[in-house]
């Protein structure tokens, strides 16, 4: 195959056109992948045919091994690497996958383990028709290298801790049959958990992590400002309103619209992106309309956490 990477007119991004998920990648093509996602953080396959969930997961397994995802949200799948983020729901009313319709905060993939993501997959199998919400990207390379001298310095020295819990927006319009809109995050993980407790699967709980603010990636050698609105809860060592205050003005300033990418997704398009030199989010939309994407992520331990037990 022969991959040809032209960058968006975008604060970061490219696409990449050229790729074949039936065929293995060489070294040459993993070369030009990786130096893409160092040069532009978000990489817009496109063009291709769609792939199987083995071709999947054997392209992602190519630059990492990969988090086992679904079973921390008590999915049943074949492939546990690949999470079903969805709106659908069974026939017995439990969510096939997880995210539902709501709108997304901004976030770096499972930053609330202690292997957190490193990079992540997401590939668009569904898109809904009307109004298809956009996902959207910022680079915290960016946000790190904007940082004033001194608050650069005092956050050199701060962990905060990470956590999913209430992540999920809330929706508050009733889905149509065969979708969810995700009311109550809560009522579909234990729902999941109670289906599961009835076939006798056992799943992981969902852990909760600290980490450093700021991190130094380990393929770039560049720091990297490592909060989110989304899932960092609180800055470790402070006092609630020191630690809300500082968290609303990072995110503030990893965000500011002239930093960001808007990404409009059409059906096969598969994202490969720098989760932890990036955050991300999404848009909510109408649940009658059905979504579903595949997701991946590789995953890597910080050095802080090494010889951490993951959970």
């Amino acid at each position: 195959m022969v991959l040809e990477v032209t960058p968006l007119n975008e604060p970061l991004g490219a696409v990449v056109h050229g790729w074949e998920p039936h065929a293995s990648l060489s070294n040459r093509d993993v070369d030009v992948i990786r130096g893409g996602l160092r040069a532009h953080a978000v990489l817009v396959f496109r063009g291709h045919a769609r792939p199987t969930d083995d071709q999947l997961v054997r392209f992602a397994e190519t630059f990492g091994d990969l988090v086992k995802g679904s079973e921390w949200f008590g999915d049943i799948a074949p492939k546990p690497e690949i999470l079903r983020v969805n709106n659908l729901i069974d026939d017995d009313g439990v969510a096939q996958g997880t995210g539902a319709s709501d709108s997304l905060e901004w976030h770096s993939d499972y930053s609330y383990v202690h292997t957190v993501g490193k990079e992540s997959f997401l590939e668009a199998v569904e898109v809904p028709s009307v109004k298809p919400p956009k996902t959207y990207f910022c680079s915290q390379y960016d946000a790190f290298d904007r940082l004033p001298a001194a608050l650069a310095d005092k956050l050199r020295g701060l962990r905060a801790h990470h956590s999913i819990t209430n992540y999920a927006a809330g929706g508050k319009r009733r889905p149509h049959e065969g979708t969810r809109n995700g009311e109550d995050f809560r009522d579909d993980f234990q729902a999941k958990r109670a289906r599961n407790r009835e076939l006798g699967i056992e799943r992981p709980d969902i852990p909760e992590a600290e980490h450093p603010v700021i991190l130094q990636h380990p393929d770039t050698g560049r720091d990297i400002l490592y909060v989110s609105r989304g899932i960092t809860r609180r800055i470790v060592g402070m006092t609630k309103d020191e630690s809300d205050d500082l968290l609303k003005e990072l995110a503030a300033h990893s965000t500011p619209p002239e930093c960001v990418y808007g990404h409009e997704w059409r059906v096969g398009d598969m994202i490969m992106f720098d989760t932890l030199g990036t955050l991300h989010r999404r848009d909510a939309w109408d649940p009658s309309e059905r979504r579903v994407m595949r997701q991946m992520s590789t995953l890597w331990t910080p050095p802080a956490e090494t010889g951490a037990s993951p959970q």
